[in-house]
């Protein structure tokens, strides 16, 4: 039981920082490192926030029924975070590489494919 509630705290708190790392990466940059996140470095800072948001809903403790719900919401998200966040990169910054639009491309699909298996009703096998 107390094994639970850890698990759920760690959790909540990986989905709290994840939020705060998307919303406003230059905070936690310059509390964590001292620095404040410039051009790539926003851009990273918030694939960082999509990541802890996605482990922290991938580790919530699930009901016995949905034993794999939380692990394919945890990957939805963070696919379809990467895919919405790589995009605006590809879109709103001078800087980018050529696997960026293959990776959005490629998060695209991986989201998508995940969508039916949480839209069905019942557990996730």
């Amino acid at each position: 039981m107390v094994r639970r509630y850890i698990v759920k705290a760690a959790a909540c708190l990986e989905i709290v920082v994840g939020a705060i790392f998307i919303i406003v990466p230059n905070i936690l940059c310059a509390l964590l490192f001292g620095a404040n996140a410039d051009n790539l470095g926003t851009a990273l800072a918030r694939w960082v926030g999509v990541s802890l948001l996605a482990l922290g809903i991938a580790c919530l403790p699930s009901k016995a029924g949905e034993s794999h719900r939380n692990a394919v919401l945890g990957l939805f998200v963070f696919n379809a975070g990467v895919t919405v966040l790589f995009a605006w990169v590809g879109v709103a910054a001078t800087v980018h590489g050529v696997l960026l639009w293959p990776a959005v491309i490629l998060h695209a699909i991986i989201a998508g494919a995940l969508l039916p298996h949480l839209l069905a009703k019942g557990s996730i096998e």
